[in-house]
């Protein structure tokens, strides 16, 4: 195992045990775009490299069936497992979040939202935090965009304008984007050592790369309420580490999609070959990494 990876998996021992969260990143990531159940006894192997035992992987992924996100099914003695039906619309959203290209940059203004007090109140605020609204000092707070017609009919909605330091003022304070930044400093600093050795590594150590940069990336992206350029900090780190890890995935994505065409067993023989969605992923990036 390359020494920059074999950082990268004992790292993952000191941490809080995540693998019920490794393992939707797999699916997520690299099955997704393959559309088929994979076996069992192919992420027991996958795992076996990262340190983690066929006894945790089997009761992280029965409660990961309990709750939906995967189904399983049997053929012989052997079990596979597919990402639910019910949950794969989450797994499409989240991929466009991943990996899609960030909102527009020309926002200089925002909507203040009040959803109006009775019985539908809780659901409203519910629905603008879908919409990526923060809630600072009792109102919800969003970058200027259409809504539906029915949310912005049952609430109070605003539109107000500001300039640019006191749009970066307010975002900082309601979106808690110190923290965030900090999160993206620290990926940079963890993964940015990888860059060198990337295009080399064997199939197996690009997938587990792969499978830990994107987990990682993925637990601060999910969190990015993805602002608009004007309402971020001039060095916003997540600009950089959006480029790392597009560079380090295309680097990597060849070697890891070989070890996935070669070992990844299904009921009916090898994995499908991924469909085009996985060679769009950062493809704003593409030339600029």
């Amino acid at each position: 195992m390359n020494h920059h990876v074999a950082a990268l998996v004992a790292r993952l021992h000191e941490q809080p045990s995540h693998t019920g969260s490794l393992i939707v990143t797999l699916f997520g990531d690299a099955l997704l775009p393959r559309g088929s159940a994979i076996a069992l006894a192919t992420i027991l192997d996958l795992f076996e490299s990262l340190g983690i035992g066929p006894g945790v992987i089997r009761t992280a992924i029965s409660r990961l069936a309990a709750d939906g996100w995967l189904v399983a099914s049997r053929r012989g003695r052997s079990s596979y497992y597919r990402i639910g039906p019910s949950r794969r619309g989450e797994f499409i959203r989240a991929a466009r979040h991943i990996y899609g290209r960030p909102r527009g940059t020309a926002a200089r203004s925002l909507i203040i939202a009040l959803p109006e007090p009775g019985p539908g109140r809780e659901p409203a605020r519910e629905r603008f935090n879908r919409l990526g609204f923060a809630s600072w000092q009792g109102i919800l707070l969003a970058p200027d965009r259409p809504l539906p017609r029915s949310l912005e009919a049952g609430s109070i909605v605003l539109r107000a304008t500001g300039g640019p330091e006191s749009l970066r003022r307010l975002a900082a304070r309601a979106w808690r984007l110190d923290a965030l930044c900090d999160h993206y400093k620290g990926f940079l600093a963890i993964f940015g050592g990888l860059t060198a050795d990337a295009p080399a590594f064997d199939p197996r150590d690009a997938l587990l790369a792969r499978l830990l940069l994107i987990h990682d990336y993925r637990r601060i992206v999910l969190r990015d309420p993805r602002l608009p350029a004007t309402f971020l900090p001039e060095e916003w780190a997540g600009d950089g580490a959006r480029r790392l890890c597009a560079q380090l995935y295309e680097a990597i994505l060849d070697a890891s999609e070989l070890w996935l065409s070669h070992n990844g067993a299904t009921e009916t023989g090898a994995l499908p070959t991924a469909d085009s969605t996985l060679r769009h992923r950062f493809a704003d990036l593409r030339g600029h990494v």
